[in-house]
């Protein structure tokens, strides 16, 4: 996770950092200047949220899963209100991408990446952690389980 974490934060920087500087050599027009400040302003969005990313660690135990970090949430066991697991493809085929779990509370939601090196274990506790306190688990939500080699019974 930590390469493609630092591929996000160097493509955030650079991005931010060609904006700014094309905008002070070049002297640009009006109209040009507001869009290479839009993609700055983009490109920094962007940078400050791979470095949030990078910055959030995920903790699972038997009381809750945390996300301590600069927008840190918790939820605890009992307020898990829906377990998700998203394939995204980036491919035609159907090859390629990656998948997030989102895990939901009453008030907050935490997801988490599977670029993460621990992710098929997060997912399969939070999994059991669902299964314990009754949600039910769609066919979309096991076959992406199974997917990563998690295999639920219940």
């Amino acid at each position: 996770m930590t390469r493609a974490m630092a591929l996000d934060r160097a493509q955030g920087a650079t991005g931010s950092a060609l904006g700014a500087s094309v905008q002070m050599v070049a002297q640009p027009a009006g109209p040009v200047i507001r869009v290479l400040a839009a993609a700055t302003v983009l490109f920094l969005v962007y940078f400050g949220r791979a470095v949030v990313r990078y910055l959030t660690r995920i903790e699972l135990d038997e009381g809750a899963i945390r996300a301590p970090g600069p927008l840190g949430a918790r939820i605890p066991c009992d307020e898990v209100r829906s377990l998700r697991l998203n394939d995204n493809k980036t491919r035609s085929d159907r090859s390629g991408g990656w998948m997030q779990l989102e895990v939901r509370g009453t008030q907050r939601s935490i997801r988490i990446d599977s670029s993460l090196s621990d992710f098929a274990d997060l997912a399969a506790l939070a999994g059991q952690h669902a299964l314990r306190r009754g949600k039910l688990l769609g066919e979309c939500i096991r076959s992406n389980l199974a997917a990563v080699g998690i295999s639920l019974h219940g």
